[in-house]
């Protein structure tokens, strides 16, 4: 059977571990009156937005040449039929020129 020392001992023991809640829990308060939750979510979505266009950057950085003809070809993309029609014009007239001679 447990003593009434052992009682005691474990009670000081629930007492200083319920004394560490208690702390623990009126940090967490204190620190939620600094800033709100929805504050540190703003912050912290701020933050991944600024490391994910930095990221991005470097990346532009790296490979200027990708980039560069990735936004030529859709630049041809979008002009695909007046550039075709151009091309056409150019070759009739082509071949009306050699048909002459």
């Amino acid at each position: 059977m447990t003593t009434a020392s052992e009682y005691a001992e474990l009670r000081t023991l629930r007492t200083r571990a319920w004394s560490q809640v208690r702390s623990d829990v009126e940090a967490l308060r204190d620190a939620l009156d600094s800033r709100s939750i929805g504050q540190r979510i703003k912050d912290k979505a701020a933050d991944e937005v600024v490391d994910i266009i930095d990221n991005a950057r470097d990346v532009a950085t790296e490979n200027k040449a990708v980039i560069g003809l990735t936004l030529a070809a859709l630049i041809g993309w979008f002009f695909r039929r007046p550039i075709a029609e151009v091309a056409q014009d150019v070759a009739e007239a082509v071949t009306d020129y050699v048909d002459r001679r």
